[in-house]
């Protein structure tokens, strides 16, 4: 769609939420059944009776909806648009929590059409810490049985801290911050933090390892960089003790560490540009000049760089982790676009995928175990269209998602493996 288009759209949708104050709520109940009475007619005398049974059946889904209410809190920033001057800026201000709550919303009534029923109540966090104190002492907060948001970090601080019900599960949908960075023992989180991608990167290598190679960690300067190395050599040696590894700091470094027998796997976390163009244009310089066998490990930024521009990149078999293991050929991913475009008229986002994961995932648990749903996290995995989900718990800061994907690159990208 052009950009107008897509403008005037999601105007619309953010005009629905103008109309009055937030929070809004939305019942989403199970479809009617019938009567079972096909083609015949109903005696006067029972009629009173088919009528009682439907205020009872309908008093049932209002109680089970009361039950399974959802406090979605996300950065719409309302407060900021006026409906008379919208603008691509106010939103674009508002694209990650109009698309996180478009995918829920779906997720939540493929829910409710085969049998649930839930209440949502939608509400505006405005990305502003103050505001998010009294949204977490608000009714709608508290009534809940569970909440997702809000979405930054500061937000999810503030708002934990001045939760009133800390038995309440407050999900952490998409900030990839360290569970332990926020403290909250009830925040369930989401997205894998990079500790948990460089875990997963050293298990791997350890598996990739055999004798005769070597493993060579070439640290950077750059924060990513940092991030990603620290305690990998830890790690890679509790996945295997018997790797032969060596660290650098620099290309000289590097070129005196690499050997001419067996592989050389290099473990890299820079994301600088300038930096990565001297390493990857020195493997293919040193490819060149002898036999030299390189496999290449980098970081999950690395799915958004282009790499085209080196002829023998690939050569490399680089692999990296990623959160997602979106696979744009499945029949569920392909049925999901379709529906959501013929409901929003734009294609889905990652956030849009997310938000229709973790409705799914939460909302069949609360269906499933009622107030007892805190108590499957840890037991029941998930593969959503883009997320999957295998959670560990810990006392001081809650359910942490330990499941990341891995992506080889083939042809001028990284593909999931």
């Amino acid at each position: 769609m052009n950009g107008n288009k897509r403008l005037f759209v999601w105007a619309l949708i953010l005009l629905l939420f103008l109309g009055a104050c937030s929070p809004k709520t939305r019942v989403l109940k199970s479809p009617d059944q019938g009567s079972g009475n096909i083609g015949g007619t109903v005696p006067k005398e029972e009629k009173p009776e088919t009528v009682d049974k439907e205020t009872t059946v309908e008093d049932a889904r209002k109680a089970e909806a009361a039950r399974n209410s959802v406090a979605l809190i996300l950065p719409f920033q309302l407060d900021r648009i006026s409906p008379h001057t919208l603008s691509k800026e106010d939103v674009n201000r508002s694209a990650i929590a109009l698309d996180f709550y478009q995918g829920f919303q779906l997720g939540l009534d493929e829910l409710a059409q085969k049998g649930r029923s839930f209440s949502l109540n939608v509400i505006d966090s405005r990305d502003n810490e103050v505001h998010n104190q009294s949204v977490a002492k608000s009714e709608e907060v508290s009534n809940a049985a569970l909440i997702v948001g809000p979405v930054f970090p500061k937000e999810i601080t503030t708002f934990g801290t001045h939760l009133l019900n800390k038995n309440v599960l407050q999900v952490n949908p998409l900030a990839a911050t360290r569970a332990r960075e926020f403290n909250l023992p009830n925040l369930v989180s989401l997205t894998p933090s990079i500790d948990v991608h460089t875990k997963a990167m050293a298990e791997r290598v350890g598996q990739d390892y055999k004798t005769g190679d070597v493993v060579i960690i070439y640290n950077t300067s750059d924060n990513d960089g940092r991030q990603f190395l620290s305690g990998f050599l830890s790690e890679l040696k509790k996945a295997n003790p018997s790797v032969q590894v060596r660290s650098v700091s620099s290309i000289p470094q590097l070129n005196e560490e690499i050997s001419l027998t067996g592989t050389n796997l290099i473990v890299a976390g820079t994301t600088d540009k300038f930096q990565l163009r001297s390493f990857v244009s020195n493997l293919e310089a040193k490819s060149s000049e002898e036999f030299y066998m390189f496999r290449v490990y980098g970081h999950p930024l690395w799915d958004r760089i282009d790499f085209s521009i080196y002829e023998r990149f690939g050569d490399f078999r680089p692999v990296i982790t990623s959160e997602s293991h979106l696979k744009s050929w499945t029949r569920g991913t392909k049925e999901f676009k379709d529906k959501y475009y013929s409901l929003y008229s734009v294609n889905p986002s990652d956030y849009s995928y997310k938000g229709y994961d973790a409705a799914r995932y939460f909302g069949n648990l609360l269906a499933k175990y009622g107030d007892n749903y805190s108590e499957h996290i840890t037991k029941e995995k998930f593969e959503g269209l883009f997320s999957t989900y295998a959670f560990d718990y810990n006392e001081a800061w809650g359910f942490v998602n330990n499941t990341v994907s891995f992506k080889s690159y083939q042809g001028s990208s990284f593909q999931l493996n």
